[in-house]
């Protein structure tokens, strides 16, 4: 690809969804300049990269504006080449000199620059660089939080997810979860006397029931859903076992249902909640030093996508023997949990070439840029995870109907449930 200069970078402490600060990044390539900010999580796993240097994120936003002469002047001959030249600057194996989120938000913008000074979006300069052929991923939303996420009272586990499989295009997609949303909302207020209808960090309801009811009232809604749009949607659930596992006890502690599960138990159960409401996506179910239940799972529960999140964080490497122990079918692909970039493009990479499923993913603390949207679109991503609910979630999903315009709103990556 054509080589342009990098011709100015400068970064920022701007704040996240939840009010947290993060960092911001300008690159100027070739006149063009470019924005973006990265994400922070509040699940996060322990093999992720230091999101802020010593400081948080004003000590990242120092550690890089020190570190920009070695990037400013430089030559880029690609929408990732910057990723080399930050892994030099920064020299640390999980980024704790500039921060996994200074890193990440200097190699999107970088991307974002090298592409519109070529006169193209993001998705089609990482498509035609990385060989990808461009095609909309499926959004995967969250309509009904826990865990972490939420406060006292609601369900352990962390996400209740909707997959509009049968959506003919993407409009019709989130059309679909939308509606299941506010279905779900009516639910709610009819099945829990007195809750206001709160939400968690990512805009999912936050109900003060158990994690069975939970699912009850969700399935609930997207069968409603199905029912008026004739849209099929399936649903997903993300456990965030290393949340649920109590390591005092060694079990997983559900305590709105009254359980209080071994790892076997734990397969057991979460088996009969596959069969029972139909669940095709299932992420982290186990605490991430638990491989070998992940594998059980997998083997009991053949048709459904396990999938890998602090397993695996982002992680080429990690995703690679995973898939390969049988572990998991899918894998969260979260850019700031490896700070770059073209990390994130080889792990979407390595699940495609085995047969498994990428799933882009955004965090708890989010910002309203979009270029997870077209990291999804350019690389191999079937599945995005970006929320549903509240203007930095609905950023992205809004940037796939306009990536739709272009690529066909149609070409919609599908699931074989």
């Amino acid at each position: 690809m054509e080589s342009r200069r990098v011709e100015g970078l400068r970064a920022r402490v701007v704040f996240d969804s939840r009010g947290d600060k993060t960092v911001e990044v300008e690159v100027t390539v070739e006149g063009y300049t470019a924005r973006a900010a990265a994400p922070s999580g509040k699940s996060r796993g322990k093999r992720e990269v230091k999101p802020f240097a010593d400081g948080g994120a004003e000590g990242s936003v120092r550690a890089l504006r020190e570190a920009s002469g070695k990037i400013v002047g430089e030559t880029l001959d690609g929408p990732l080449a910057v990723d080399r030249l930050l892994r030099e600057v920064d020299g640390t194996e999980d980024f704790s000199r500039i921060g996994g989120n200074a890193a990440l938000a200097t190699s999107a913008a970088a991307a974002i620059a090298y592409a519109g000074s070529g006169g193209e979006p993001l998705y089609r300069s990482l498509s035609r660089y990385l060989g990808a052929d461009p095609g909309i991923p499926l959004p995967l939303s969250n309509v009904l939080g826990g865990g972490a996420h939420a406060g006292s009272g609601a369900p352990e586990f962390q996400e209740y997810l909707l997959i509009p499989v049968g959506a003919k295009d993407v409009m019709e997609a989130i059309e679909a979860n939308v509606l299941a949303y506010r279905k779900l909302g009516r639910l709610l207020s009819q099945e829990v006397k007195g809750y206001p209808l709160g939400k968690g960090d990512e805009g999912g309801y936050a109900p003060p029931v158990g994690n069975r009811k939970a699912l009850e009232l969700v399935a609930r809604a997207a069968e409603e859903a199905s029912d008026e749009t004739g849209v099929r949607i399936a649903l997903g659930l993300d456990v965030a076992g290393s949340n649920v596992f109590d390591p005092r006890s060694g079990r997983y502690t559900l305590r709105s249902d009254g359980l209080y599960l071994t790892g076997e138990e734990m397969v057991s159960f979460l088996g009969e909640l596959v069969d029972r409401f139909g669940i095709v996506y299932l992420e982290d179910p186990f605490s991430e030093d638990s491989p070998e239940l992940f594998a059980e799972l997998q083997r009991s529960v053949p048709n459904t996508f396990v999938c890998g999140d602090d397993l695996v964080v982002t992680r080429p490497d990690l995703i690679r023997s995973a898939i390969e122990a049988g572990s998991i079918r899918a894998a969260i692909v979260k850019p700031n949990q490896v700070g770059l970039l073209s990390l994130a493009a080889e792990s979407a990479r390595i699940c495609h070439d085995r047969r498994a499923l990428p799933v882009a993913s955004h965090r708890s603390g989010e910002t309203t840029d979009a270029y997870l949207s077209h990291f999804a679109v350019g690389t191999w991503c079937r599945l995005i995870k970006c929320g549903l609910i509240g203007g930095e979630r609905m950023a992205k999903l809004n940037e796939l109907l306009r990536i739709g315009e272009e690529v066909g709103s149609d070409r919609l990556r599908r699931l074989s449930v």
